[in-house]
């Protein structure tokens, strides 16, 4: 018997309807619904990933407040399954070793392989089924539905990502059939879709998620075929299966591999290889899409278009499939800026037509700099695109994160407000010098400094925020005066060596009361400064919010 929990969606009984044709296909789909919130995709989205280590070492509510708070983030979604990646990400093409910058608990993080961190309803699944971490506290914890539960407590939109990987080489390995092949007939470490074993387990994968967590949207960047289309040089895929499905659909591929061998560029076998690549490719995004959508119209199936049509992926053949599409165009995390991400937006425009949103990402990391970030944002606006994607918050100063909001403040988004506050740096420091920790630019102190501004904002009630360093080789203390009266204290005491944001709630300030920050160093802490901010706070005359 299937059960439906109360939902507006109606596509939910579409979908008891069309559970016996799943079944044949995922074994026992799972029909019990969720209740979905369908917070509405807001008119420009600023999106921001979340991974399940942070949530648990900074906390999910803490993390929220930086998102929204900094860079006014309206959309966020978390890792579901995740490739294996060292993280904060590292480029081994440019200089520097980077670290997470507001984790407390640690300074880096080597992710699995094409772990879930969620909780699969493992009876949907045949031979092949999702592989949980290692780690105890990554498997025992959902962690997709407590992001989505909190998030959607805030009126966020919210999502998941299935990642570039989704079954774990090691699996692979073992089970050589479930492979690509090159045309030597090797193995690549990357699953054919068209094995049925694997189609099955994409669309159980697709299907639970759908239908078992109150997702808006799924992101996904899957690699399929190789990023090559030339058959002698990694192109996939040549496997049996391929084969047989090639066959199939009219093109002998055994016949074609021999003679594609002694000549790469022997016609009409290529053209028939490559337009098999990108039919297989279409084929099975669009049973993915078709099996997300019976179970619920409503989820936006958001493509994340890293470039790659020699693969087979062509947007034009899925865009009525697809809800939104984001780019990976990362250029900036080089310390560069190109013609490429403003030719990216046009070209997906090109190929998807007006009516599907393109959300570029936007680096935040590695050697990108607010400067670079505000041209992105601005650069994203006039393309025409509908969102951004924040890439990635684990390893974002919160100069970046300001420099998002700043830059869609600048650029007129509706809803996006400018910062108000000051760079330590640029304040008139006396014991303070500058310096940078952690990529963030800030001031530091040896014995006692102070940092003092002239507050040039209307008159009003404020809650002031300060960006300092908790080190854990000592522990300073801080006092926020204004218009020369105390207004706060407090020691950095939690000695977590990262970034930390201290409120100090409903100050009355005037235009031009003197904001004096003051610092004393402790041991090697050096009372480290970025930022203050002033957060406006709306009262009533009898100075109730």
């Amino acid at each position: 018997m299937i059960v439906f929990k109360t939902s507006l969606r109606r596509h939910r009984i579409f979908f008891a309807l069309t559970c016996l044709v799943a079944m044949a296909v995922t074994g026992r789909l799972n029909a019990q619904g969720v209740h979905h919130s369908d917070v509405p995709a807001p008119a420009f989205e600023v999106t921001g990933s979340i991974y399940p280590w942070e949530m648990h070492d900074e906390g999910i509510d803490l993390i929220l407040d930086n998102m929204t708070g900094i860079a006014q983030v309206n959309s966020v979604y978390v890792l579901a399954v995740m490739h294996k990646e060292h993280r904060p990400f590292n480029s081994e093409n440019l200089p520097g070793t980077y670290t997470f910058i507001h984790n407390p608990v640690r300074s880096q993080w080597d992710a699995e392989d094409s772990r879930v961190y969620f909780h699969p309803h493992m009876e949907l699944y045949g031979r092949i089924k999702p592989m949980f971490s290692d780690t105890a506290w990554l498997r025992e914890t959902d962690w997709l539905k407590i992001m989505l539960d909190k998030a959607h407590a805030r009126g966020l939109r919210a999502g998941c990502e299935v990642s570039h990987t989704y079954i774990p080489l090691e699996y692979l390995k073992a089970n050589p059939d479930l492979q690509q092949q090159d045309i030597n007939g090797n193995t690549t470490g990357r699953p054919c879709t068209n094995n049925p074993d694997v189609m099955a387990y994409l669309l159980a994968l697709y299907g639970d998620l759908s239908a078992n967590y109150d997702v808006d949207y799924i992101q996904t960047c899957m690699l399929l075929f190789s990023n090559s289309d030339e058959p002698t040089k990694g192109g996939t895929c040549f496997c049996p299966f391929c084969q047989k499905a090639a066959k199939a659909a009219g093109f002998d591929l055994a016949a074609a591999i021999p003679i594609l061998k002694d000549n790469p560029y022997a016609e009409p076998q290529l053209s028939q290889w490559q337009e098999f690549r990108r039919q297989s490719t279409t084929k099975a995004y669009k049973a993915v899409t078709d099996r997300i959508h019976q179970i619920d119209a409503h989820i936006d199936f958001r493509l994340n278009d890293l470039n790659n049509r020699s693969s087979g992926l062509h947007v034009e053949d899925i865009k009525n499939n697809i809800n939104s599409i984001h780019l990976s165009t990362h250029l900036e995390q080089k310390g560069i800026q190109t013609s490429e991400r403003a030719s990216r937006i046009a070209t997906t425009h090109y190929f998807a037509g007006p009516n599907i949103p393109v959300i570029p990402g936007v680096a935040t990391r590695l050697l990108s700099t607010p400067a670079l970030v505000r041209s992105s944002v601005k650069i994203n606006v006039e393309g025409g695109a509908k969102g951004l994607g924040i890439k990635h918050y684990d390893g974002s100063p919160y100069s970046m994160l300001r420099a998002i909001r700043d830059g869609l403040a600048e650029n007129g988004v509706t809803g996006f407000t400018p910062t108000l506050g000051v760079e330590a740096e640029n304040m008139t420091l006396s014991g303070y010098t500058a310096d940078t920790w952690l990529q963030e630019k800030g001031v530091k102190a040896s014995g006692t400094g102070t940092a003092t501004t002239s507050f040039t904002y209307p008159s009003g009630v404020y809650n002031v925020v300060i960006s300092y360093a908790d080190e854990k080789n000592g522990q300073s203390t801080y006092t926020l005066l204004v218009g020369g009266k105390t207004k706060g204290s407090w020691k950095a005491s939690e000695d977590v060596d990262c970034w930390r944001r201290k409120t100090l709630p409903k100050i009355k300030i005037n235009n031009g009361d003197e904001i004096k920050l003051t610092g004393a160093a402790d041991g090697g802490e050096g009372a480290r400064i970025d930022f203050i901010e002033f957060v406006p706070q709306n009262t009533s005359a009898n100075g109730k919010k």
